[in-house]
């Protein structure tokens, strides 16, 4: 099993690279950068990751290949992203765990998703969630004029 290495640039962004030791192949110095990656990903409290940058150098004769990888970190999927649990590795989250606590690495810490809407309530106390109109009918009354507390009344049952 090889060692991870890595570089902490950001709070979300790292470089992680992979030098295959003793004569290698490029691809099998990318394929084992994106577990690494991966790995990593998972260690530091993420879900997704997104590469941001990537290169490698083929081994030619009496050389070895290398590569490495500048990603971003986040904590949902999105676009171009990719699941950090399904390609990560056991061994390489506990080695990359460990370097990251002996670095004083505090994992991302979760916001609350909310907002000031599904927050509020009606003057009855209703919640939000409880709301039965449409998208097209809280467009309806927004472009008539009613504030968002009339809307919230209005739809509240």
């Amino acid at each position: 099993m090889a060692v991870i290495t890595f570089t902490q640039l950001d709070d979300d962004v790292f470089v992680v690279s992979h030098r295959v030791k003793g004569l290698g192949l490029r691809g099998k110095a990318m394929k084992l950068v994106y577990t690494k990656t991966a790995s990593l990903c998972t260690a530091a409290g993420f879900s997704h990751f997104k590469i941001l940058d990537q290169e490698s150098e083929t081994g030619q004769q009496y050389e070895v290949a290398n590569a490495s990888i500048r990603a971003r970190f986040y904590l949902e999927g999105g676009d171009e992203r990719v699941g950090c649990e399904r390609s990560s590795n056991p061994s390489y989250v506990e080695q990359a765990s460990e370097k990251l606590a002996r670095k004083g690495y505090r994992p991302p810490e979760r916001k609350a998703e909310s907002s000031s809407a599904a927050d509020s309530e009606v003057p009855g106390g209703n919640p939000v969630d409880e709301a039965t109109c449409t998208i097209e009918q809280v467009a309806a009354m927004a472009r008539s004029g009613l504030t968002d507390e009339q809307i919230l009344a209005a739809c509240v049952q």
